[in-house]
């Protein structure tokens, strides 16, 4: 299914809407630098690696 941008606009407007309802600015916030923070961390993961360079680094292929 192929969401339009004025669809797509229209839902994060309303699921920022709700967000905005539900929770503090400040909850959010720090939502949002601690979810930020555990991706960057979950990146820099070794099973990130495509098989074939951990197979040039002489990493195990698991």
């Amino acid at each position: 299914m192929i969401m339009n941008n004025q669809y797509a606009g229209e839902s994060l407007a309303a699921s920022m809407s709700e967000l905005c309802s539900r929770f503090s600015f400040r909850q959010i916030l720090v939502a949002t630098i601690v979810a930020r923070w555990k991706r960057r961390r979950a990146v820099n993961n070794i099973d990130a690696l495509p098989s074939w360079l951990r197979r040039d680094l002489a990493l195990s292929d698991e």
